[in-house]
């Protein structure tokens, strides 16, 4: 196996640029000659410890700490120290911060809500299980430490609180039924564990802070239950009527925490029964902060892809097609302020052009499905999706069964869901074109592909995930019911020499590059008919496609 950490570290990124631009046959060999990618690739901790980390840091912390006793930082999809708004509330407003991360079985240990698979695969558990390990170095570096717990949160959270006698719980504010369930029981059980004690000390609050788009829900120029049912209403809105807020700096310094015996720990996810897995092939994300910023200097900075982005988005295979970002945005390991800031900054110090914008074009999707979760509630995840529309889905477990396993009869499909199932990740493209033909051609209910993603992407959330989901299936917010994906015309427009389907099914290499995308060639005949041999959808290649937002 050879491992690349940053397959162009040899070239300049100039000369990768010119390359794409110039030579795309020739960049898609180089990439293939690569059996697996690491994402960042090298010297990505360098450049996040000394460039990126101090630029959003604050030896003062603003206006300095005000607060008196203990505030509980509780992390949940916001695994960074960077521009986190709950970790700086809870240092302002304390004189000890107890940064805490709850290991809820429901999220790690239970099934999806339809069909039952695993609600969190093990690609994402590790990633996770990667993310809080480097989140709990940058505390420490920073004064503090991570307390690991393993259970429910409105177990834990309660009393811990009684404990070391908190004021507060500060925690990001999320979305969807689920988290908001949790929400709600958290804030009972911290009002329930002080009162039967002390008539003399207050109930501990939980103050929940907003802090998962780039534009900030209280700056937005409607309520959410105002919210255009189509997207470009809305960015024109956004773009035009709304600022996005600047990051929040945390201080270099966030100590002390309060005494605690065993922080405890989550270092393996045979901690949750799973057995550890090792990407082999494609592309390997490394999980946290530190990462996720040393990915971004990466692909900004030193490679100066940036300035390419729309023109590449649509790529499916390789590193720097797309940003990668959107792992680390999902878990909270970045912040979509960060990467604004970095935009703008790229845009004055080196050029701005519609690759630019773009970036944050994905950025405004991602924004837009996180709102729509909280107008239109459960229907995100309803059959007949935020419109409400009545369809005759299939749920044909044997036809299911060949489109996750990849085994359909058509090589895209078939190579897409390779790339899934082995690491964690599918492109934009790929996305889209699996969509179109598990609705489209196949009939399947729509849910049991966005279920079977939610166990396996890296970058899945809720709302991002159900938002696309519905979305493709005609049933979400898009002005076009029927949008449809040709698998000749996409392998044709995106695949052309057949490389990234011999890159995913290797027994397609002996095969003429003309003939690679012809069903039923690794003898698996094509499972249904296609709907629509030629069609396509001009369309779609606008649409941001914010499931792997900043997949970007």
């Amino acid at each position: 196996m050879l491992m690349i950490r940053g397959l162009f570290n040899h070239l300049s990124s100039r000369a990768v640029a010119a390359l794409a631009r110039r030579r795309p046959v020739l960049l898609r060999k180089f990439i293939a000659a690569a059996n697996m990618l690491a994402v960042p690739g090298q010297s990505w901790e360098v450049a996040a410890e000394e460039i990126m980390i101090p630029r959003y840091s604050s030896s003062s912390g603003g206006g300095g700490r005000r607060g008196r006793g203990v505030a509980i930082v509780w992390f949940r999809n916001d695994l960074r120290v960077l521009d986190n708004e709950a970790l700086y509330a809870a240092w302002v407003s304390s004189e000890a911060v107890l940064p805490v991360y709850c290991v809820d079985p429901t999220l790690f240990s239970s099934t999806t809500h339809y069909f039952g698979f695993p609600k969190t695969g093990v690609l994402r558990a590790q990633f996770i299980v990667e993310s809080l390990g480097d989140l709990k170095r940058n505390l420490m570096l920073r004064g503090l430490n991570l307390l690991i717990q393993h259970g429910k949160p409105e177990d834990i959270l309660p009393s811990l609180a009684k404990a070391y006698n908190a004021h507060t719980v500060y925690a990001q504010k999320e979305s969807c039924s689920e988290e908001l369930s949790v929400e709600r029981a958290v804030s009972k059980n911290l009002e329930a564990a002080i009162q039967p004690f002390s008539k003399s000390q207050n109930a501990t609050r939980l103050e929940l802070l907003w802090g998962c788009t780039m534009y900030h829900i209280d700056d937005l120029p409607f309520n959410c239950k105002d919210l255009p049912d189509v997207f470009t209403q809305f960015r024109k809105s956004v773009e035009s009527k709304s600022v996005i807020r600047n990051c929040v700096k945390i201080p270099t310094s966030l100590g002390p925490s309060p005494n605690v015996v065993e922080w405890g720990s989550f270092s393996e996810v045979t901690q949750l029964g799973l057995q550890p897995y090792k990407v082999s092939k494609g592309l390997k994300f490394i999980g946290g902060e530190t990462a996720a910023l040393g990915r971004v200097h990466e692909y900004f900075w030193k490679k100066d892809m940036l300035q390419m982005y729309k023109e590449t988005r649509n790529g499916m295979l390789g590193p720097d097609y797309s940003t990668k970002l959107s792992p680390w945005l999902a878990s909270g390991c970045l912040s979509p302020r960060l990467i604004y800031a970095e935009v703008k900054r790229y845009e004055k110090e080196r050029l701005s052009n519609m690759s630019t914008y773009w970036v944050l074009f994905e950025l405004i999707w991602r924004d837009y499905f996180r709102f729509l979760s909280i107008k239109v509630g459960n229907s995100l995840f309803h059959p007949g999706g935020p419109r409400k529309l009545t369809f005759n889905w299939r749920k044909d477990q044997k036809l299911f069964d060949a489109w996750r396993n990849g085994q359909t009869g058509y090589p895209l499909i078939d190579a897409n869901m390779k790339e899934l199932s082995t690491t964690g990740f599918m492109s934009n493209r790929g996305r889209q074109i699996v969509c179109s033909f598990l609705v489209r051609d196949m009939g399947i209910d729509w849910r049991m592909g966005a279920e079977w993603f939610e166990t396996c992407l890296l970058d899945y959330d809720p709302c991002s995930n159900y938002g696309n989901w519905s979305y493709g299936a005609g049933v979400g917010n898009d002005p076009r019911e029927d949008r449809y994906f040709s698998i000749p015309k996409q392998a044709e427009n995106y695949d052309p020499e057949g490389d990234f389907v011999a890159y995913w099914l290797p027994e397609l290499r002996a095969v003429p590059k003309e003939k690679r995308h012809s069903p039923g060639l690794l003898g698996v005949q094509p499972v249904v008919p296609l709907r629509h041999g030629r069609r396509t959808s001009k369309s779609n290649n606008n649409r941001a496609g914010a499931a792997n937002t900043v997949n970007k």
